[in-house]
C-alpha cells in the first residue's frame, strides 16, 4: 500500500487545515476582544451580561475594539465564505437570511409584546441574542434537511 492521495483527497485535507487556522483565527480574535474588555474596563459592566452602559474603556482602546469587532464579524465571515465549497456556503448563507429575519421580525414583535406589559423593553443585547440563536438554528435547519 502507498500513502499518496488522490488530487482530491489532498485538496479535502488541504481546506480543512485551512478551515481550523480560520477557526483558530476568529477564536484568537473572539479571546481578545474578551480580555482586553474584561482587564481595560474601569467601570462595572459587560459586552454579554446585558449591563454594557456601565462599561467603561480608554477611547483608543474602544476604537481597537470596534475595528476587531468589525472584523470578527463582517470581514473574517465574508472572506470566510471563499474557502468553502458551495454546498457549506449555501448552508450558511441560509443560516446568515434566517438571523436578519429574526431581527427584522423580532424587533417589532418584541415592542409590541412590550407595548402590551408582556416583556421589558427591547434593547440591544437581547436583539444580538435572537440574531445569534437564530442564525444557528438556521444553519443546523438547512445543514440537516437540505
Amino acid at each position: 500500500m502507498t500513502d499518496t492521495q488522490s488530487p482530491g483527497e489532498a485538496r479535502t485535507c488541504q481546506r480543512q487545515r485551512r478551515q481550523m487556522l480560520y477557526i483558530g483565527l476568529a477564536a484568537l480574535i473572539g479571546g481578545a476582544i474578551g480580555v482586553s474588555t474584561g482587564f481595560f474596563d474601569q467601570g462595572d459592566g459587560s459586552l454579554f451580561a446585558g449591563n454594557f452602559a456601565q462599561l467603561k474603556l480608554p477611547p483608543m482602546l474602544a476604537l481597537g475594539l470596534v475595528a476587531s469587532l468589525i472584523g470578527g464579524f463582517i470581514v473574517l465571515p465574508l472572506w470566510g465564505f471563499r474557502m468553502i465549497d458551495d454546498y457549506k456556503r449555501e448552508h450558511n448563507f441560509i443560516g446568515f437570511t434566517g438571523g436578519c429575519l429574526s431581527v427584522l421580525a423580532g424587533y417589532p414583535v418584541w415592542a409590541v409584546l412590550y407595548a402590551g406589559g408582556f416583556v421589558p423593553p427591547p434593547h440591544a443585547f437581547g436583539i444580538f441574542v435572537i440574531a445569534y440563536i437564530s442564525m444557528i438554528a438556521s444553519f443546523l435547519y438547512a445543514r440537516w434537511r437540505l
